[in-house]
């Protein structure tokens, strides 16, 4: 099954000034010719980690609760569901960071993109 799902994760740009905000999204597409379920242990379906040398700078899903309900995604040939968020970076330096983009199901499906911060 593993092959039958494509995961992706990009920015809207790949070089940002300082204090920019970074759009991250994450995709995941169903490529098998058979609907695909997702089942996800709680509410939340996607988180972001934003690396930069190794070391977590940002994590979307840092002091957010999500219910503990298990919830399933059904996605159908060629269907894709994205899902989008804005980091509004404090604090950082100019330099080269990783964004991990992380489709929360069981087992968890995760892609990396990298971006540019200039001063």
């Amino acid at each position: 099954m593993e092959k039958d799902i494509l995961v992706e994760t990009r920015t809207n740009k790949n070089k940002y000034s300082l204090g920019e905000e970074v759009k991250v999204s994450v995709i995941v597409a169903n490529k098998s010719l058979n609907p695909i379920e997702l089942i996800f242990p709680s509410a939340q379906r996607y988180d972001f980690i934003v690396l930069k040398d190794g070391e977590e700078v940002w994590r979307w899903s840092n002091g957010k609760m999500f219910a503990m309900v298990l919830e399933s995604l059904l996605l159908k040939p060629d269907e894709k569901q994205t899902f989008m968020e804005t980091w509004k970076p404090k604090d950082i330096m100019s330099g080269e960071y990783e964004v991990i983009g992380i489709v929360t199901s069981r087992p968890a499906h995760r892609a990396i993109c990298t971006f540019k911060i200039n001063s």
